[in-house]
């Protein structure tokens, strides 16, 4: 995929979104016709999309209010329907409603010893973003500020709130999308928006877990959120419940596409073909290499075994809209406040493509 880079200094969300959706506008069309198509493959019609769009749009207003006035203004800076827009940062939810069993991400977060100092404490993390071969060509990693300050770096699908990202705070968020048997029943907050406002409101672990169980939701995610406390939990969101598994100190934590909290875990709708239970072993065996204090070197070593099932290659076996890829490699550094990634599965990382983003103090507007 091709990441693009943007920072904003607006902090205002209605002109800040108008500032973003003007820039990629061109991605931002290119996603509703990829979106439009995967909908339709999975006997989505446009009036019933729109339908599940809005219906998560009037949640957003309601919990994420500042969300909501961004997405506006992504929807009058790029010419699209609000609607769309709405479609974008609520396909997880909509995907639900057709029962497509998305599979999509490995993540791993290694929380090391207590040694007395601050020095290399912080979580290590590692994430693949796996998602349809045919969505998600395009991808955007944006820098801004809240209206209280807060500096984030977040990377997302064209126009989403947010997918992964770290915040001045030091608090840092991995999106994997889960299947249990209460998805479906439209509207509610968007897992995306879900990991924007833990981002943008929470001050440490057990604040981004209030956040978490104070919206309604209608898709299952797992957020693994990391801190520079140090701290770290994988947060399982259902329209049953949350469920919270907290890294132990000194060892690895790591999640693909199936509930780990037992309660939630009586509810899976794993599908038929998903690849997590190879990838969560792949982890679990490897799970030294995500200790490793530098990004890249981790990102190379995981890239390094064999065959490794984290680096999601097609299934041609498979009808297209089933078919899943490694589109992205990212870290993030929850004490330095910086998001750092490589195109592609592990098995593609190289240092000359590793690129890193941090969280400014304040910039004028750039792109690349």
């Amino acid at each position: 995929m091709k990441v693009h880079t943007w920072s904003t200094d607006e902090v205002d969300p209605g002109r800040h979104g108008e500032a973003y959706g003007a820039r990629w506008a061109q991605q931002l069309v290119g996603a509703t016709r990829e979106y439009h198509d995967l909908f339709a493959a999975h006997g989505l019609a446009p009036t019933r999309v729109r339908e599940l769009a809005e219906a998560s749009a009037v949640d957003v207003a309601r919990h994420a209010p500042g969300v909501a006035a961004e997405l506006d203004g992504v929807a009058r800076g790029s010419g699209l329907e609000p609607w769309w827009v709405a479609a974008l940062n609520a396909r997880t939810e909509i995907l639900a409603v057709a029962r497509a069993g998305a599979t999509e991400c490995s993540t791993a977060v290694h929380v090391p010893h207590d040694d007395g100092t601050s020095a290399g404490r912080a979580p290590r993390t590692l994430q693949t973003w796996d998602w349809n071969v045919g969505v998600g060509r395009e991808g955007v990693v944006r820098t801004f500020r809240t209206s209280d300050g807060t500096r984030l770096a977040v990377f997302g699908e064209p126009g989403q709130a947010a997918k992964i990202g770290v915040s001045s705070r030091g608090v840092g968020v991995h999106l994997n999308i889960l299947n249990h048997a209460s998805d479906g029943a439209g509207g509610g907050v968007p897992v995306h928006v879900v990991a924007r406002m833990i981002l943008e409101q929470a001050e440490d672990l057990g604040h981004a877990v209030r956040i978490a169980r104070s919206v309604p939701v209608s898709a299952s995610t797992v957020l693994t959120v990391a801190t520079a406390e140090p701290a770290a939990a994988c947060v399982e969101i259902s329209p049953a419940g949350v469920g919270v598994v907290t890294a132990v100190p000194g060892e690895t934590l790591v999640h693909a596409n199936h509930f780990l909290d037992p309660d939630l875990a009586r509810g899976e709708a794993v599908a038929a073909d998903s690849t997590t239970y190879r990838r969560m072993e792949c982890l679990r065996e490897h799970a030294g290499l995500v200790a490793i204090a530098d990004p890249l070197e981790r990102a190379l070593a995981l890239g390094a075994v064999p065959d490794a099932p984290v680096s999601v290659r097609p299934d041609p076996t498979l009808p297209r809209h089933r078919r899943s890829e490694t589109k992205l490699t990212i870290a993030l550094d929850v004490a330095r406040h910086a998001v750092e990634y490589h195109p592609g599965a592990p098995a593609d990382v190289t240092a000359e493509g590793w690129h890193r983003v941090a969280a400014p103090v304040g910039a004028a507007a750039t792109s690349r």
